[in-house]
Protein backbone atom coordinates (compact mmCIF):
# COMPACT_ATOMS: atom_id res chain seq x y z
CA UNK A 1 0.00 0.00 0.00
CA UNK A 2 2.95 2.74 0.90
CA UNK A 3 4.34 1.55 -2.66
CA UNK A 4 1.25 2.48 -4.17
CA UNK A 5 0.84 5.90 -2.49
CA UNK A 6 4.83 6.66 -3.26
CA UNK A 7 4.42 5.87 -6.84
CA UNK A 8 0.84 7.66 -7.15
CA UNK A 9 2.58 10.87 -5.50
CA UNK A 10 5.83 10.52 -8.34
CA UNK A 11 3.36 10.45 -11.29
CA UNK A 12 1.31 13.67 -10.00
CA UNK A 13 4.92 15.56 -9.16
CA UNK A 14 5.80 14.08 -12.74
CA UNK A 15 2.41 15.64 -14.39
CA UNK A 16 2.06 18.59 -12.32
CA UNK A 17 6.32 19.58 -13.30
CA UNK A 18 5.61 19.15 -16.77
CA UNK A 19 2.48 21.50 -16.63
CA UNK A 20 4.25 24.01 -14.43
CA UNK A 21 7.39 24.03 -16.57
CA UNK A 22 5.55 24.90 -19.92
CA UNK A 23 5.17 28.76 -20.30
CA UNK A 24 2.24 30.57 -21.43
CA UNK A 25 1.84 33.00 -24.07
CA UNK A 26 0.01 36.19 -25.51
CA UNK A 27 -1.09 34.20 -28.53
CA UNK A 28 -2.89 36.69 -31.46
CA UNK A 29 -2.77 38.51 -34.89
CA UNK A 30 -4.43 40.78 -36.89
CA UNK A 31 -6.75 41.42 -37.47
CA UNK A 32 -7.53 41.48 -34.21
CA UNK A 33 -7.12 45.40 -33.46
CA UNK A 34 -6.29 44.06 -29.37
CA UNK A 35 -2.77 42.94 -30.55
CA UNK A 36 -1.38 46.01 -31.36
CA UNK A 37 0.83 47.58 -29.34
CA UNK A 38 0.47 49.76 -26.42
CA UNK A 39 -0.63 45.70 -25.52
CA UNK A 40 -2.96 45.52 -23.24
CA UNK A 41 -2.21 42.64 -20.78
CA UNK A 42 -5.67 41.24 -21.54
CA UNK A 43 -5.70 37.18 -20.14
CA UNK A 44 -8.22 36.45 -22.65
CA UNK A 45 -5.33 36.21 -24.68
CA UNK A 46 -2.58 34.06 -22.21
CA UNK A 47 -2.33 30.79 -23.42
CA UNK A 48 -0.50 28.17 -22.48
CA UNK A 49 2.19 26.66 -24.77
CA UNK A 50 1.60 22.86 -24.08
CA UNK A 51 -2.22 23.25 -24.56
CA UNK A 52 -1.78 24.50 -28.35
CA UNK A 53 0.59 21.88 -29.64
CA UNK A 54 3.84 23.28 -28.58
CA UNK A 55 4.86 21.20 -25.55
CA UNK A 56 8.56 21.86 -26.30
CA UNK A 57 8.19 25.85 -26.19
CA UNK A 58 10.44 27.73 -23.88
CA UNK A 59 9.98 31.46 -24.79
CA UNK A 60 7.37 33.90 -26.56
CA UNK A 61 7.40 35.65 -29.36
CA UNK A 62 6.34 38.78 -31.11
CA UNK A 63 6.34 40.32 -34.33
CA UNK A 64 5.67 43.22 -35.89
CA UNK A 65 5.91 44.45 -39.53
CA UNK A 66 5.15 47.23 -41.89
CA UNK A 67 4.58 46.63 -45.67
CA UNK A 68 5.38 50.31 -46.98
CA UNK A 69 2.00 51.66 -46.13
CA UNK A 70 3.22 52.54 -42.59
CA UNK A 71 0.89 50.73 -40.35
CA UNK A 72 2.10 47.82 -38.21
CA UNK A 73 0.70 44.52 -37.93
CA UNK A 74 1.14 42.02 -35.21
CA UNK A 75 1.12 38.78 -34.32
CA UNK A 76 2.33 37.31 -30.51
CA UNK A 77 2.70 33.51 -29.91
CA UNK A 78 4.74 30.70 -28.91
CA UNK A 79 8.22 29.94 -29.64
CA UNK A 80 10.54 26.69 -29.76
CA UNK A 81 13.98 28.03 -30.10
CA UNK A 82 15.10 31.30 -31.35
CA UNK A 83 17.65 33.86 -29.45
CA UNK A 84 16.40 35.65 -26.50
CA UNK A 85 18.37 39.12 -25.45
CA UNK A 86 19.19 40.36 -21.82
CA UNK A 87 16.25 43.00 -21.99
CA UNK A 88 13.80 40.27 -22.64
CA UNK A 89 12.38 40.83 -25.56
CA UNK A 90 13.06 44.86 -25.28
CA UNK A 91 14.93 45.50 -27.68
CA UNK A 92 13.69 43.54 -31.26
CA UNK A 93 15.60 41.99 -33.87
CA UNK A 94 14.98 44.21 -37.13
CA UNK A 95 15.06 42.81 -40.76
CA UNK A 96 14.35 44.75 -43.55
CA UNK A 97 12.83 42.80 -46.94
CA UNK A 98 11.87 43.68 -50.60
CA UNK A 99 8.70 46.18 -51.60
CA UNK A 100 9.75 48.58 -48.17
CA UNK A 101 8.89 45.69 -45.96
CA UNK A 102 10.26 45.87 -42.23
CA UNK A 103 9.64 43.43 -39.54
CA UNK A 104 10.77 43.00 -35.83
CA UNK A 105 10.67 40.18 -33.63
CA UNK A 106 11.23 40.19 -30.07
CA UNK A 107 11.88 36.97 -27.79
CA UNK A 108 11.75 36.19 -23.70
CA UNK A 109 11.63 33.53 -21.72
CA UNK A 110 11.73 35.28 -18.69
CA UNK A 111 8.05 34.71 -17.33
CA UNK A 112 4.45 34.22 -18.39
CA UNK A 113 3.18 36.60 -20.97
CA UNK A 114 6.36 38.13 -21.06
CA UNK A 115 6.01 36.46 -21.52
CA UNK A 116 7.48 34.14 -18.70
CA UNK A 117 6.98 31.68 -15.42
CA UNK A 118 7.17 32.24 -12.40
CA UNK A 119 5.64 29.07 -11.64
CA UNK A 120 9.40 28.18 -12.19
CA UNK A 121 9.94 28.97 -8.57
CA UNK A 122 6.95 26.94 -7.70
CA UNK A 123 7.83 23.74 -9.49
CA UNK A 124 10.93 23.27 -7.32
CA UNK A 125 9.61 24.09 -4.00
CA UNK A 126 7.06 21.53 -5.37
CA UNK A 127 10.00 18.86 -6.18
CA UNK A 128 11.94 19.50 -3.13
CA UNK A 129 7.96 18.77 -0.77
CA UNK A 130 8.02 15.93 -2.76
CA UNK A 131 11.19 14.15 -2.08
CA UNK A 132 10.99 15.13 1.66
CA UNK A 133 7.53 12.70 1.53
CA UNK A 134 9.08 10.37 -0.77
CA UNK A 135 11.84 10.13 1.85
CA UNK A 136 9.80 9.73 4.20
CA UNK A 137 7.61 7.10 3.01
CA UNK A 138 10.61 5.26 1.83
CA UNK A 139 11.98 5.64 5.74
CA UNK A 140 9.07 4.72 7.28
CA UNK A 141 9.08 1.34 4.86
CA UNK A 142 12.54 0.22 6.32
CA UNK A 143 13.71 0.07 2.69
CA UNK A 144 17.34 1.73 1.99
CA UNK A 145 18.36 3.35 -1.36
Amino acid sequence: MKYQIFYCSFVILVFYTLSVLSIKCYVCKEPDRKCRDPFHNDTIFLKDCSQLGMGNATMCRKYMWEIGDGVRYYMRGCAIRGRVSRKQGRDCIERVGTWKTKMWYCQCDNKDGCNGSTNKQISIMTILLFIVIGRRIVYDMDIYI
